[in-house]
């Protein structure tokens, strides 16, 4: 289930996807509070979901490390239906997210159109950054040789706690065209810290079994799936 929400929202930190991920946690809590305390337990642990965030005429204030902008798009996507309808039930008894520093405005929601995934070649886009890490935490690149290896590593954990099964086949890297993405973001173990995050962004074709494809499509691809990386779509198959 694929959901694209339209937001009044004027200024969100510049490590906003902790904020972002407060505001969907609130409406998971509100949809089905059961289901929330399964997924958020206190145990480490992948969820099945990912989300980015795109803003519309955004300026960064340096200053006090701000992005203001006129309004802002958030996708939401999960393979799992009770996540999904959770979220949207959430969502559909709030009007507003009342933020001590940076409120905001639902103005619309909709069920947005999921793509069949058929093929066991697919082209993605990542809309938000890929974040690969080898077991030392040493963020990977595309030109790593280990890459594909550490991926295939870490997709298979992922399905295994998320799916209950590895991959059926081995993910293989066809095709790329990826930038280096450095971004800052925080979190409350890290004491008012600034953390930072070697990610990739742009286009990656990737080959695998499609039932793979279509989970990484729907939940997202790679680390911190669920604090908004690795969020996929589909742009070309075979």
């Amino acid at each position: 289930m694929r959901f694209k929400i339209l937001l009044d929202v004027q200024k969100v930190p510049q490590a906003y996807r902790m904020y972002l991920l407060s505001f969907i946690k609130e409406m998971l809590k509100k949809g089905d509070e059961d289901l929330y305390n399964q997924l958020y337990d206190g145990k480490k642990k992948p969820k099945p979901f990912t989300f980015s965030f795109y803003m519309n005429n955004f300026n960064l204030l340096e200053e006090t490390a701000e992005y203001e902008m006129k309004n802002a798009t958030l996708i939401f996507s999960t393979s799992d239906v009770r996540v999904g309808v959770a979220f949207f039930n959430g969502l559909s008894i709030t009007q507003k997210y009342d933020h001590p520093e940076y409120p905001l405005k639902i103005i619309s929601k909709q069920i947005a159109h999921e793509k069949p995934i058929t093929s066991n070649v697919v082209t993605f886009n990542i809309l938000n950054g890929l974040l690969v890490e080898d077991k030392m935490k040493k963020p990977l690149l595309i030109s790593n040789p280990s890459f594909e290896q550490e991926f295939n590593i870490i997709t298979n954990k992922q399905f295994q706690a998320l799916y209950g099964r590895p991959l059926y086949e081995p993910l293989k890297i066809c095709g790329h065209c990826l930038k280096k993405q450095v971004i800052k973001e925080t979190n409350r173990h890290a004491n008012g810290k600034t953390l930072f995050y070697t990610a990739q962004k742009g286009v990656i074709k990737l080959q695998g079994h499609p039932e793979d494809l279509k989970l990484l499509y729907l939940d997202g691809a790679g680390l911190r799936r669920a604090q908004g990386y690795g969020t996929l779509e589909a742009i070309q198959h075979g």
